[in-house]
């Protein structure tokens, strides 16, 4: 039972820095509609795909456009961005 609940508390510490960036306020959220008035108005907006392997080639819906890149390799790629775009990152 001790080496569940320090497993637990492990856990809770490596994933709870996740979520609260995940969560953070100052993150801006759009939805699938808002982001679909941008493209149709033809907004310069730059639309990234970064699914992990399975979840991309599992999915058979795509946002028409979008670049994928590989979440893993952000500090890789992530230089090489437009700073005069709007970004969108979407992910599952």
């Amino acid at each position: 039972m001790k080496k569940m609940y320090a497993f637990i508390v492990v856990l809770g510490f490596l994933i709870l820095p996740i979520i609260a960036h995940a969560a953070d306020a100052n993150v801006p959220r759009i939805t699938k509609e808002e982001l679909k008035v941008k493209m149709d108005k033809g907004e310069d907006v730059l639309v990234l795909d970064v699914r992990t392997g399975g979840s991309y080639t599992g999915s058979n819906v795509k946002i028409k456009g979008a670049m994928r890149f590989a979440p893993n390799d952000v500090d890789a790629w992530s230089k090489n961005l437009p700073k005069d775009k709007e970004i969108i990152i979407y992910c599952t």
